[in-house]
């Protein structure tokens, strides 16, 4: 498995990564035999970058991967990232809040630390509901949090969730503040890598180039579109609800219908299937240090690891993918 640096954090990580969250479901619902069959193999084919958070299953993803890092004796080999979500009630006191969900995801893990810690809140240039947060606030008292986490020796780099308003995005992901991006990008919505590529959905304007230029290492989130790259709404029983859209103008229906679309791309080129091409695609975005792909089980894995071998796309394919969404 390639590995790629991480921005300027001074780490590598596996250019596959693998995604604990609840809409893949693995780590979140899968079997616990499963579960460590597929981390070993996830392991043994070079994947090193583990994402989670407190909110995946209400911290059953941290309490599982915990579990089998410990049996499998693995933590030393690999990169974890974590996240935190700020309620309106936790903005009188960021700080405080910040520490104590970090140390309970690490009870959970069993872990001292962990190497990446991101804000999970979207961020606009002011605040739009409940769950958002202004751009003022996150780069001030939220990211003072944050940097205290880091300098108490819980967290070894500190970031933020690429979701909310783009300009606040952009300026956030230049700021010299913050250190990781997670960063929405695939086939069906790539603005993130290619400014004007949104699909009818929110443009994202490059904010790829602009986080990797300042030297953030970037997390590639949603390539497969919670799934819907698949071109067809069935969805595996450990698959979570996908939920409201994480991006303005979309909805996962219109997102299995643009994939649809999309599907005679794959064909064309000789590629297994619509979500090879979106694993592949996201791959090939230079910037990009991992992607994650959330898992159902160990076939998934399997696939994802052997597209992943082959490679980028062809440049033409890149090129016709992106020109889709213009």
């Amino acid at each position: 498995m390639e590995q790629r640096p991480f921005g300027s954090t001074g780490i590598s990580v596996s250019a596959l990564g693998f995604g604990c969250g609840a809409v893949g479901g693995l780590l979140v619902r899968g079997d616990a035999d499963e579960q460590r069959r597929a981390v070993s193999r996830a392991l043994d084919a070079g994947i090193t970058y583990f994402d989670t958070a407190a909110q995946y299953g209400d911290g059953r993803s941290e309490e599982h991967l915990g579990r089998v890092m410990r049996e499998l004796g693995a933590w030393s080999r690999v990169v974890v990232g974590t996240k935190v979500r700020l309620g309106p009630q936790d903005l009188s006191s960021p700080e405080t809040a910040i520490r104590a969900s970090l140390e309970a995801s690490l009870r959970r893990l069993g872990r001292r630390d962990v190497e990446v810690f991101h804000l999970h809140n979207p961020i606009g240039l002011t605040r739009s509901d409940a769950d958002s947060l202004d751009m003022a606030t996150a780069l001030g008292s939220v990211a003072r949090g944050l940097e205290a986490a880091r300098q108490a020796g819980l967290a070894r780099h500190i970031g933020f969730t690429g979701l909310g308003e783009s300009d606040a995005l952009r300026d956030v992901a230049t700021s010299g503040v913050l250190e990781t991006m997670q960063s929405y990008f695939n086939a069906i919505n790539p603005s993130a890598g290619y400014p004007g590529a949104h699909g009818g959905e929110q443009d994202f304007d490059g904010l790829i180039d602009a986080a990797a230029g300042t030297g953030l290492g970037v997390i590639a989130i949603r390539v497969l579109a919670a799934g819907a790259l698949a071109a067809q709404r069935e969805r595996h029983a450990n698959a979570g609800d996908p939920g409201g859209p994480l991006q303005g103008n979309a909805d996962y229906t219109h997102d299995v219908n643009r994939a649809k679309d999309l599907s005679w791309f794959a064909t064309e080129a000789g590629l297994e299937s619509p979500i090879e091409m979106g694993v592949r695609f996201a791959l090939s975005k230079p910037g990009i240090s991992t992607i994650l792909v959330g898992y159902s089980d160990y076939a998934q894995l399997e696939d994802a690891i052997r597209w992943a071998e082959r490679g980028p796309l062809p440049a033409d394919l890149i090129e016709k993918i992106v020109d889709a969404a213009r």
